[in-house]
């Protein structure tokens, strides 16, 4: 059978509700559920590359790919606590764009205040806030903002976060160097659990209790279970919920509603306009889709990276001794060019891309053969 698998940002104490054996989740399409959760999103018309905090430094090519890179400095001090987690509706909502306070409109040569009678930081539901946006050109100019707001909260949830691919065989005390402070390890080792490992049967309790370990972060009583989200979907239920809620079958189209469909309606693609693309990745240019790459991208580069198990044993051919990431437990983003620039400030970077694209070479032809590149996408046009 193999060990299980699973994704998790310990120190945050957020995990995948998921998990199964390495040798499928690294081959199936599974590690792709990295990349929104690892990128920032931004609006239309940014260059975007990926970034990684970490013990160790990597560097971005000054070329026009998107390579993976991290700040050289402890993985405890680069952007933790920089990004935060998706917040409630309600109360995403309280708190965005307090900058809007009053919209203006232009009345002949002097402006006019128009101060909404309902504040949107009130509403509870984006629906709502969709529905008074609605109300007026000026109202709409605050409202939009909301809508984006509240989808651009559902990505980059995990951007400089600690994470981890964790597997269920991995011992009492055996962290990811760096992960967890000293004093933390201490007292991570003298905690026990009576959860019990066996997923089949979650309301089972260990008795005596156990060993705490790294996998016990991925439990629902640990952390919090994220689920993932598909923007697209989301944004087309919110549309058709407004339209049902708004119009009766005998009433006309409201015009309004229909030229806001582009801010209603949205994808991942919105968030993510253009980017640096990596040749050292993609197997071929038009697999390119912002941050997101067809066969293989940056969330199988990241997952072969960021396993941790005591046991070698992954259900896959291994070439890297994967089970032992040097990646395990550091932060990473997907962020813009000119961001990471800031951020850096000008600090000396070490490009890693061949390195990286050999070891995931290595993995994939261990698994698919001398000719895995043609195999893999093969296999990815029939499906």
């Amino acid at each position: 059978m193999g060990q299980s698998f699973r994704l998790a940002a310990p120190r945050a104490k957020m995990s995948l509700r998921w998990g199964y054996r390495l040798g499928e989740m690294l081959f199936d399409g599974s590690a792709k559920a990295l990349v929104p959760l690892l990128a920032v999103p931004l609006g239309p018309h940014n260059t975007v590359c990926v970034s990684k905090a970490g013990p160790s430094p990597i560097g971005q090519s000054q070329s026009d790919r998107c390579v993976a890179h991290m700040a050289a400095g402890d993985s405890h001090e680069i952007w933790i606590g920089k990004r935060s987690k998706r917040k409630a509706d309600g109360e995403m909502l309280a708190g965005s764009r307090q900058r809007h306070k009053r919209a203006k409109a232009k009345d002949g040569d002097h402006e006019r205040d128009i101060i909404p009678p309902i504040t949107f930081s009130n509403l509870s539901s984006i629906e709502d806030v969709i529905c008074l946006g609605l109300a007026s050109r000026y109202f709409w100019a605050i409202g939009r903002d909301y809508v984006h707001d509240y989808y651009t909260s559902f990505l980059g949830r995990w951007a400089g976060r600690n994470i981890v691919c964790v597997g269920e065989d991995v011992k009492p005390g055996d962290f990811p160097p760096g992960l967890f402070s000293a004093e933390e390890v201490d007292e991570l080792c003298q905690r026990t659990t009576d959860i019990p490992y066996d997923d089949e049967y979650p309301d089972d309790v260990a008795f005596p209790a156990v060993p705490f370990t790294l996998y016990h972060f991925t439990f629902p009583s640990i952390s919090n279970m994220e689920g993932e989200c598909d923007l697209k979907t989301e944004s087309q239920l919110i549309y058709f919920q407004c339209r049902d809620e708004g119009r009766r079958s005998d009433k006309p189209k409201d015009p309004a509603f229909e030229l806001a469909y582009s801010d209603i309606c949205v994808t991942e693609s919105t968030y993510f306009p253009e980017f640096v693309r990596s040749e050292a990745i993609a197997l071929k240019p038009e697999f390119i889709h912002g941050p997101s790459i067809d066969v293989l991208g940056f969330g199988e580069v990241v997952m072969s990276r960021i396993c941790w198990s005591t046991s070698s044993y992954v259900s896959m051919y291994d070439t890297s001794n994967i089970s032992r990431g040097v990646w395990a437990g550091h932060c990473f983003d997907i962020t813009t060019l000119a961001r990471h620039g800031d951020e850096t400030r000008g600090a000396e970077w070490k490009d890693v891309s061949e390195e990286v694209a050999s070891e995931i070479a290595g993995i994939w032809e261990a698994e698919y053969g001398p000719d895995w590149r043609e195999t893999v996408c093969n296999v990815w046009y029939q499906t």
